[in-house]
């Protein structure tokens, strides 16, 4: 009997299954390569995994929906619930990919292996690094240490948690990192090396879950600045708005544009969130969050604070519960 792992291979689009006009051209492509011809690509796969491959979509990612990832979500949901799978890997283009990789570390109630990966440069560039990317996310969801520690993201022989990782580059190839703790392992020489774990609740530890229907309560991000004007979050709750994320200065000063759009907001039941623009370091509790009725974000860069209020207020979350996940996811 074979001691191959099985795996699935979900895909969305994104720049790894994407080719341009030149071996030169890295932008201005088009995601035109079918899952089947992504794998036929890499036939060293066959090599480490028993694969089986599921198109979601073929987009993109800069257009990618919540629906859209409430489809691909549920896929990866039903895939990690079979006896005869053991992991999941999901390729992604990359633009929104730390977005689609939170919704899988809170959501997937599974220890099994989910990956996500994807690439900087087109299938047809001169040293495109796609098929490295996935042959690694593959060794990386068939490896023991993998199980039972949240969503992980592989790209350019870096394994990331989903919970800390972001893009920190438009276009090399080592455009993902963590600033907050640094990778969680890598890949050498077709060997994975886990060598830490976030103690972030994931999966089954998660309180938070997909909704039923594919829809989620708007909520905004606004960055504060100099010269910053309130008018901005007034739009925000006349749009509908059910909280703004603020993308604080510093460490979570609020401009006195921002300290009036918190108030504005708050005086029309709308949830302001003090994170910071900076990406890296924390939003600490402070006197500011009892003037302007706000709460701080703790480690939650704003985008990942954005995703987790959004989940949070879906299924109805009071405003401690709230200040609870904001903490301790």
């Amino acid at each position: 009997m074979s001691s191959l792992k099985r795996i699935a291979i979900v895909t969305t689009g994104g720049t790894i299954a994407a080719s341009a006009t030149s071996q030169t051209t890295l932008g201005d492509y088009q995601v035109d390569q079918s899952a089947q011809q992504l794998i036929q690509a890499i036939p060293e796969l066959e090599q480490i995994a028993h694969l089986e491959v599921h198109e979601v979509c073929h987009i993109d990612s800069r257009n990618m929906t919540f629906p859209l990832q409430h489809q691909l979500i549920t896929q990866v949901q039903q895939l990690v619930a079979r006896a005869d799978l053991d992991g999941v890997v999901v390729t992604h283009g990359t633009d929104t990919l730390e977005e689609t990789a939170l919704l899988m570390q809170w959501c997937v109630k599974s220890t099994k292996p989910v990956v996500l990966t994807g690439a900087m440069r087109p299938a047809s560039a001169l040293s495109a690094d796609g098929a490295l990317n996935l042959f690694n996310a593959v060794l990386v969801a068939s490896h023991p240490e993998a199980q039972g520690v949240g969503a992980l993201v592989v790209l350019n022989d870096t394994v990331h948690s989903a919970r800390f990782v972001q893009k920190t580059h438009t276009s090399v190839p080592d455009a993902f990192s963590s600033p907050a703790m640094g990778p969680v392992g890598l890949i050498s020489q077709g060997k994975v090396y886990i060598n830490a774990m976030p103690r972030r609740p994931f999966g089954s530890q998660s309180a938070l879950h997909l909704p039923v229907q594919p829809q989620l309560p708007q909520v905004d991000i606004v960055f504060d600045y100099v010269g910053a004007s309130s008018a901005v979050y007034k739009a925000c709750v006349q749009a509908g708005s059910r909280a703004v994320i603020i993308a604080t200065l510093g460490n979570g000063s609020l401009s006195p544009a921002a300290r009036d759009g918190a108030r504005y907001c708050y005086e029309h039941g709308v949830l302001g969130v003090r994170a910071s623009r900076i990406g890296n370091g924390a939003v600490s509790p402070s006197e500011q969050d009892t003037q302007w009725h706000t709460l701080p974000a703790h480690q939650l860069h704003a985008v990942a604070a954005r995703a987790l209020v959004a989940l949070a207020l879906a299924q109805q979350a009071s405003r401690d519960e709230l200040a609870y996940y904001l903490e301790y996811y």
